[in-house]
């Protein structure tokens, strides 16, 4: 589930917190606090679960009567980690403080100080605004039998999901395509200017309407198709899938499929993965699949724009400054091997480039870029779609199975607890070496099929609803299953039999996708 606010507080404050808890929630927000019962189930259990919590919350509030209490041991943990992920831009959001009692901001630690505080005894009147949500106009989302007690009302349709904004403030979510239209009452009649911003592709556009009296406004919103690439042919020949790698083909840029060899292979909470395993990871079980191709990489932001026509992945701009002119990287190899060789490097500086470059035919292949991420499941599927049409190859995203069954070598499995090496270090970027952020694909060792990146640097989406293995998969649903872990999560999450469970809409700048391709496979 994702929260709207997360509120910590010790115990000795709970009173404060569920005060703070029961107005946000009378005002139609998410919120989580946590309950004294789950502050007993142990230390290990519980900071996973508060890690879980904390990266599907967008806001924190810190709810404290004195200093001691905001230094005390879960509530650092809490804001700390929450302030950290801030400066490393992993979230959006705003950490706030409501203090009690005669607290002065001054005695706050560094990271709280420079946030918004409020004083428990006023904090109801701005802290909606700080928290940039005003869930009361969503309570308000009626139709019109309802609407009686008001003058007008405005009806938002939209081609695609979107977002409303009035006077600075987000009033309104819009699901796009939907059948039914989002209504928002207005208690007085006149001008108003809408700022819609589309959820995909942060495109705005400005709307300036007029609403009268005991009136209903239809407003449209429509957002142009996304430009994508345009093949040579709409439907190119259908190609049968064989080999031991496939080459993917969109234009001037490719990407490589890996067989995997379909077999049987024990997954989940496997002897080497007992120390860490979580209760979703039990019990371990075989599974059988037929033979299919995997993504050797995950998909990357060059990839994803030619499909998709925009990138909007948290880590663009380190995207934006990959060299990819073959005239300029041999130029590059040309002059790093003389500046290596006098300044004692050898040919190291010249070979990283030369590594680095283009084919012999100039074309861009994926090694080296950035993944794409900052995507929701929905996207992920979208992409899937369209490359599908483009290539006239059925791609489509991983069950968890295949990709467990991949990650851990398939049939030439060592048994090792990361995909590809029992450590970390040599296969992952994960959050002791990734400096907070996301680094070019292929950078570390490959596991035994040559697939890279599959711990560590960006969670990938599965087609898996969340299940029990205890259970059978239902179809539908709205919280899927992503796998691999990323660079800001710890070593433990990042191991191949870890299952983090998901809503549809959640996207981070850890979260990406990795292809497969099942069909005519021979």
């Amino acid at each position: 589930m994702n929260y709207d606010v997360f509120i910590s507080s010790k115990s000795e404050d709970y009173h404060l917190a569920k005060e703070v808890y029961n107005f946000l929630k009378a005002n139609g927000l998410s919120v989580f606090i946590a309950s004294e019962e789950l502050k007993k189930i142990g230390e290990a259990q519980y900071a996973n679960a508060i890690d879980e919590v904390l990266d599907d919350s967008i806001h924190m509030i810190v709810v404290a009567s004195s200093v001691y209490n905001i230094k005390s041991k879960w509530v650092k943990y809490e804001w700390s980690t929450f302030s950290n992920d801030l400066k490393s831009g992993y979230r959006d959001g705003n950490l706030l403080t409501i203090l009690s009692g005669d607290i002065e901001l001054k005695t706050l630690p560094a990271s709280l100080r420079h946030q918004q505080s409020f004083n428990f005894r006023s904090y109801k009147d701005e802290i909606l605004d700080y928290l940039n949500i005003d869930k009361r106009c969503e309570q308000h989302n009626t139709t019109k039998q309802n609407t009686s007690a008001h003058i007008a009302v405005f009806k938002f349709y939209s081609n695609e999901n979107c977002q409303i904004m009035l006077e600075g403030k987000l009033i309104a979510n819009i699901i796009g395509m939907s059948d039914e239209p989002y209504c928002i009452p207005i208690s007085r009649k006149g001008d108003y200017r809408f700022k819609c911003i589309n959820s995909i592709t942060a495109e705005t556009q400005t709307l300036k309407e007029h609403i009268d009296a005991d009136e209903e406004r239809d407003i449209d919103i429509y957002w142009g198709e996304h430009k994508a690439f345009i093949p040579d042919q709409e439907w190119p020949e259908a190609k049968k899938i064989n080999g031991d790698t496939f080459i993917v083909e969109l234009g001037n840029i490719q990407f490589e499929m890996l067989r995997v060899d379909g077999g049987t292979l024990e997954i989940g909470a496997t002897k080497e993965q007992e120390a860490d395993a979580e209760s979703n990871e039990y019990p371990a079980h075989k599974i059988s699949l037929p033979t299919f191709y995997i993504g050797r990489f995950p998909i990357t932001q060059n990839i994803w724009e030619t499909v998709m026509g925009y990138n909007k992945s948290h880590y663009k701009y380190k995207e934006d400054v990959f060299v990819d002119n073959k005239d300029l990287i041999n130029t590059l190899t040309t002059v790093g091997t003389t500046l290596g060789a006098v300044m004692g490097f050898g040919s190291a500086i010249g070979c990283w480039f030369s590594n680095n470059k283009n084919d012999a035919n100039g074309v861009i292949s994926d090694k080296g870029h950035y993944p794409a991420e900052n995507l929701t499941y929905d996207e992920a599927c979208e992409f899937v779609r369209r490359l599908s049409k483009m290539t006239n190859i059925k791609f489509d995203l991983p069950t968890e199975e295949e990709w467990e069954y991949a990650a851990r070598g398939g049939q030439k499995s060592k048994h090792c607890r990361y995909a590809g090496s029992n450590n970390i270090d040599d296969i992952a970027w994960y959050r002791n070496n990734s400096e907070r952020s996301t680094h070019p694909v292929g950078e570390k060792q490959p596991n035994e099929l040559g697939l890279y990146d599959m711990c560590g640097n960006v969670w990938e989406w599965t087609k898996t609803p969340a299940h029990s293995y205890a259970s059978d998969v239902e179809p539908g649903g709205t919280i899927f299953i992503r796998r691999g872990g990323s660079w800001w999560h710890e070593e433990k999450n990042c191991r191949v039999s870890r299952r983090y469970a998901s809503d549809r809409s959640k996207k981070t700048s850890g979260l990406g996708l990795r292809v497969v391709i099942r069909e005519n496979v021979e």
